[in-house]
This record gives C-alpha cells, sequence and structure tokens, in this order.
C-alpha cells in the first residue's frame, strides 16, 4: 500500500487512517458549542467520498505526511 496517511481522530475518540493522495479538501471548522471537531476532510477516491470532522488542525493533518 502507497502513499501517505495522517492518522486523525473524529469528536467521539474514533481513530481513522485518512490517505493524503485522496484527499480533496481540507477546511478549518468554526467553534460549535459541543462539538470539539476543529477540521472538516473531504476525501474523494474511487470508492468513497465522504466528509470526516476530526479534532486535529489541518496544520498537525499535513504535517504527518
Amino acid at each position: 500500500m502507497s502513499g501517505r496517511f495522517a492518522r486523525v481522530t473524529d469528536h467521539d475518540g474514533k481513530v481513522h487512517w485518512v490517505n493524503l493522495d485522496h484527499v480533496r479538501m481540507i477546511a478549518e471548522l468554526k467553534p460549535v458549542k459541543n462539538n470539539t471537531a476543529r477540521t472538516a476532510i473531504h476525501i474523494d477516491s474511487y470508492w468513497v467520498e465522504r466528509q470526516l470532522q476530526v479534532i486535529e488542525t489541518p496544520e498537525e493533518i499535513l504535517g504527518q505526511g
């Protein structure tokens, strides 16, 4: 398996491994009450199209790749 991967955590504490080669957009979220998510990751590949809201900042995510 090749590619650059980043380990991210959603606001429920579940860990995901994201292939940065399939990330279409990383957007910083505005603070919302009772939501610890700080970043939205839009993934678009052949098999999946989804959005994850994670607690890491965009800089932390891109720094892993």
